[in-house]
This record gives structure tokens, C-alpha cells and sequence, in this order.
């Protein structure tokens, strides 16, 4: 199909698009064509197919900015698309939730759904071309938004500041469409999950140690963002602690290794807060 259209062989491309049955969004795209009004909704494709008709989709799409389709024709597809993208990560969600109520990652049960390695890049791909537009802002938030809801959705095979950034990408989009409160409750979000999960007070030990910091730079970044954000959103200025890294103090460091030793913890972070709704790890009994 993508040949066609990028050779503007609009007339071969429909007779293509009316004897295809692979794909739902090919019959999408043969309404646009023809100037038919098209509304998706619940019914409009298998949701089992999700991802498989919007990465068929995010090609097609790439082939006509390529081609001499007007505008409005344009929009209508990029519109269709950006909806299927959001009832996609919707609904991969809902099977995440539904996983993790059994007590098991989406990931751990792929022979019933596996969520597509590629659907995340393939996501920023279409987000990364909008922003590169104008007037866009409201299509990047429900494509940001899908990736957030994505990630979080997958977060045991990703790390953790790739969800965090994703996070953030969800909460600057919403800032960009006004809806400013739910941009302030994602960014203090964000701040709840990437504070330091360490031994947070000396005690006695280290008195000049008020917190101890075990964040790798790439965490600390993502919280330092979120903090500066909605400070900037709120008005308000939160105080912190006085942290010290534990790459730079030894006594820091010795502390995190008694307390992890006297507490017998593994080397696994607990995660807690918003994400931690979204990310547990199997209990076996």
C-alpha cells in the first residue's frame, strides 16, 4: 500500500484498499479517500488487533506526508489514528491491571497478550513528527499520555527512569493543552516515586548525614525535573532534605550496606507510590 501512495497512485491504491481484508484501518483510510465522515468507536477494530492496526497504520500515515494528499485528508487519518493509539493504550492497561489482580506482570502471561517492543519508539516516532507541526498539541497529549500509560504498563522490563521521562513527556503535553492541575498532580507523582528510597536519617551513626542519596544521575534527573515543574505550576517551593550520595561519601554508602544487610533486603529498589500500583513483583506462596 505504501508504494502507491507515495507514487500518488490514488486510484490503484483504492482499488487495493476495497479487495484488502488484512486490515481494518485500510478500510479507514478508503473512507477518507473518499471523503466519507468516518468516527471510531468501540466497535471500529478488535482490540486483540490494536497495536498491529496502528503500527499499519503509523506507516501508512508516514507514506502520505510524503504525497500529494490535501491537508484535509491528511488530518482526517492523522485524527483516526491518534484515536486508535489512545483505545490501544487503554486497553493495555486494562490487561496489565488484570494481570497484576492474578498476582503476575502483563509480561509473565505473553502467550494470552504481549504488548510489541516497537509500539513505544513507534509512539515517540508519531509524537516527534507532531511536534514538528503546528497546532498539534492536543493529539501529542493523548499520544503522550498513551505511551505514559504504556510504560507503565510494562515498567518490569523497562528501567525506571525511561518510565519517568515518559511521565514527564505526559505531564509538559498537559501543561501545553492548559489542563494544568492534572499536569501538577503527574509531576508530584513523579516526585513521590523518584525520591530516594534509602535509609532516609542517620540516626546516630552519621550525624552529619541527614539523607542518605542511592538514586542513579538518571533518576535524580527525572525528580529534579518533576520538582522545578510544579514548583513553577504551583507557586510553591519544597523544601528538601539535605541529601548525600552515596558516590560521594563513604559513610554513606557504609550506611546503605549495614542498613541493607541488617534488614536482609535484596538488591531490588521498592518502587512504592504511583508506580508501584503498576509494577509488583510476583508472590509466590
Amino acid at each position: 500500500m505504501t508504494h502507491l501512495i507515495e507514487e500518488n497512485k490514488f486510484d490503484e491504491l483504492k482499488e487495493a484498499l476495497i479487495n484488502s481484508t488484512e486490515y481494518k484501518i485500510y478500510l479507514y483510510l478508503l473512507d477518507v479517500l473518499n471523503d466519507k465522515t468516518v468516527e471510531i468507536d468501540g466497535e471500529s477494530f478488535s482490540a486483540d488487533r490494536y497495536q498491529e492496526e496502528f503500527l499499519e497504520g503509523l506507516q501508512i500515515f508516514e507514506a502520505l506526508i510524503k504525497s500529494n494528499i490535501d491537508k484535509v485528508k491528511l488530518d482526517k487519518f492523522l485524527n483516526i489514528l491518534v484515536e486508535l493509539a489512545f483505545k490501544m493504550g487503554g486497553f493495555i492497561q486494562l490487561m496489565s491491571q488484570t494481570a497484576m489482580n492474578k498476582g503476575v506482570y502483563l509480561s509473565d502471561i505473553e502467550e494470552l497478550y504481549k504488548v510489541n517492543p516497537a509500539i513505544r519508539q513507534r509512539l515517540q516516532d508519531f509524537i516527534e513528527f507532531l511536534k514538528k507541526s503546528e497546532n498539534q498539541d492536543k493529539p501529542i497529549a493523548n499520544l503522550s499520555a498513551t505511551k505514559a500509560q504504556i510504560s507503565s504498563s510494562i515498567g518490569n522490563l523497562l528501567e525506571k527512569y525511561e518510565i519517568g521521562e515518559d511521565m514527564l513527556q505526559f505531564a509538559q503535553s498537559y501543561e501545553r493543552v492548559e489542563q494544568t492541575e492534572t499536569a501538577m498532580k503527574i509531576y508530584r507523582g513523579i516526585m513521590n516515586d523518584f525520591e530516594s528510597e534509602s535509609v532516609k536519617a542517620s540516626s546516630g551513626l552519621f550525624p552529619e548525614i541527614s539523607f542518605v542519596d542511592d538514586r542513579p544521575e538518571s533518576e535524580i534527573k527525572v525528580f529534579e525535573t518533576a520538582k522545578k515543574s510544579f514548583e513553577r505550576l504551583s507557586g510553591q517551593i519544597i523544601a528538601e532534605p539535605k541529601r548525600v550520595h552515596i558516590n560521594k561519601n563513604e559513610k554513606a554508602k557504609e550506611m546503605v550496606l549495614e542498613m541493607e544487610k541488617a534488614s536482609n533486603q535484596t538488591s531490588q529498589k521498592n518502587e512504592g507510590g504511583f508506580l508501584n500500583k503498576l509494577k509488583r513483583l510476583f508472590k509466590k506462596n
